[in-house]
Parts: C-alpha cells; sequence; structure tokens
C-alpha cells in the first residue's frame, strides 16, 4: 500500500464526544474530584424530581400538559436549555455565571419529563394509538437503573450522562439552526448572534466616566449619575448604558473588539460556548 496515499488530505473531524472528551483532560486534576462530586449530586436531585413524577399521576398530567401546550419553537428551546446546563455543569470554567441557565418548577418539570421521553422513545411508542408515556419512561428509567452503568459507582458513572447530553447539545444545535434556516452564522457587527442575556445584562458593573468618547454614539462619556457609564465584560470597554442596552437587545458582542456576551438565545449561547469546547480541547 502506498504509505503517502492520505497525503494532503485533511484529518478528519472530531466528533462531539471526542471533543468534549479533550476538553476534559485540559481541566486540572485538583479540580476532577469536586466536578464529579457535582454532577453527582446533580444527577441524584434530577433522578428524585422525574421520579416524584412518575410516582404522582396528578403532577405528571400536569407537566405532560403543559410541555403537549407549549408551540414546537418553545419545546426546542426548552430541549436546548435542558442540554446546554449539562454543558455548563460539565465544564464550569465555560460559564462561571450559570445561574440563569438552571431550569425551576415547571419548566424544570417539563424539560425533565421531555428529555425522558426522547430517551425512551421507540417505533413501538410511535404507533396511531395513544401512548402511555408514563408506563414508557418508567420502563425505560428501571432498565437504566438496573444496568451496568447505572449499577456502577465510577467517576465516569457520573461523569458518562453529561458528556453524553453536552454532545447532544451541539448537535441539536446545528440540527435546530438548519431547520430554522439559520446556519450560525452572524453579520460583521455582530446583527445575527441575538440579543445578550438578560442576567447577563443586568450584571454589568457601573463605570466612571472619563471623557473618552461612547463607541456607539460618539459623545464623551461624562459622569452623569451612578449608572450613567457601564463596562462589559470580559472585555471592559465602556459604553452609555442607554446606548449599550439597545445594542445588547439585539447582538450580544462589544460594538469595539466583538467579544461575546452570554447569549439569551439557547442556539447561540451553544454555539457560543462550543467555541470555548474547542479552545479547550487544543489547550488554549
Amino acid at each position: 500500500m502506498d504509505a503517502g496515499h492520505n497525503h494532503g488530505q485533511s484529518p478528519p473531524t472530531p466528533s462531539s464526544t471526542e471533543t468534549l472528551m479533550a476538553a476534559l483532560l485540559n481541566v486540572p486534576a485538583a479540580q476532577l474530584p469536586g466536578l464529579e462530586r457535582a454532577l453527582a449530586a446533580d444527577a441524584r436531585r434530577l433522578r428524585s424530581r422525574l421520579a416524584f413524577l412518575l410516582l404522582s399521576p396528578p403532577h405528571f398530567a400536569r407537566a405532560l400538559a403543559r410541555l403537549r401546550s407549549m408551540p414546537l419553537p418553545a419545546k426546542a428551546a426548552l430541549l436546548g436549555r435542558a442540554l446546554l446546563r449539562s454543558l455548563v455543569l460539565l465544564l464550569p470554567a465555560l460559564c462561571p455565571d450559570h445561574h440563569h441557565l438552571l431550569l425551576q418548577p415547571p419548566d424544570l418539570d417539563a424539560a425533565l419529563l421531555l428529555l425522558a421521553m426522547c430517551d425512551s422513545y421507540s417505533p413501538a411508542a410511535a404507533s396511531p394509538t395513544p401512548v402511555d408515556w408514563r408506563a414508557v419512561i418508567v420502563d425505560d428509567v428501571v432498565a437504566s437503573a438496573l444496568s451496568v452503568s447505572g449499577l456502577g459507582a465510577t467517576p465516569w458513572a457520573a461523569l458518562a450522562p453529561y458528556v453524553d447530553a453536552a454532545a447532544k447539545c451541539r448537535r441539536f444545535a446545528d440540527v435546530a439552526a438548519v431547520a430554522a434556516g439559520d446556519g450560525g452564522t452572524t453579520t460583521k457587527d455582530g446583527e445575527g448572534s441575538g440579543a445578550a442575556s438578560y442576567a447577563a445584562v443586568l450584571a454589568l458593573p457601573p463605570a466612571a466616566g472619563d471623557g473618552a468618547p461612547c463607541a456607539i454614539c460618539w459623545e464623551e462619556m461624562m459622569a452623569r449619575g451612578r449608572r450613567g457609564v457601564c463596562g462589559l465584560r470580559p472585555c471592559g470597554h465602556r459604553f452609555h448604558w442607554r446606548c449599550a442596552l439597545p445594542w445588547l437587545a439585539r447582538r450580544n458582542t462589544c460594538p469595539c473588539c466583538r467579544a461575546e456576551l452570554p447569549a439569551e438565545d439557547p442556539l447561540a449561547e451553544t454555539r457560543r460556548l462550543w467555541r470555548g469546547v474547542e479552545r479547550m480541547a487544543r489547550g488554549g
């Protein structure tokens, strides 16, 4: 065989799981035990909540009704947030202030039910007759709990479900973008990147005006009130509040350096954080 047969060809693109594992290899070893404990505790909390729904027919029916009342875009956003949550818990350095991504009831119940329905879906469950989703999910949960991975007590048993969900996070964002006719691209000034996260905007610190021009309106930034000027994170560039708020309502990028703030849209936020995963995987 010709040893140079593949000469000049690009190496295969790593899968989402491979990229995540490469990023995890760059997490300091001293942080891994704490990460394992945090993920195990979170998994126990979610399992307990799902068990409560399955053992309480009225609460299960309420969560199912809420899920069925959502239009498809709302379901996609909910699923995107649930998967994105796994990514930031697995690699917390990507988004230290991730509290805005945490789901609370009734959104948490609807998201747990939607994830369980996706995991337990089978062609048999897609029959024309009404599906008893509670029975289907119970069977899947019991089978998973009695599996080798479910009975295990190794560090990988805590990490594996989050690696799997985080990998689905990227694939789901790609599929959803194609379905919506959005390839995930942005315009030169960040117009297509979506609004900045409300939580990120509210957390912006006030800054002192020193007479420098605001990059949005080009007027001098003077000390006019305690919150007349704000500083963007992570770059630190300063702008008038009255200019920054309309800008960030349309795009999540700094007008000076294009540094990205967290995005409100879960699919845009997935693309932003995944770029961070790829940098971590490269050791950056």
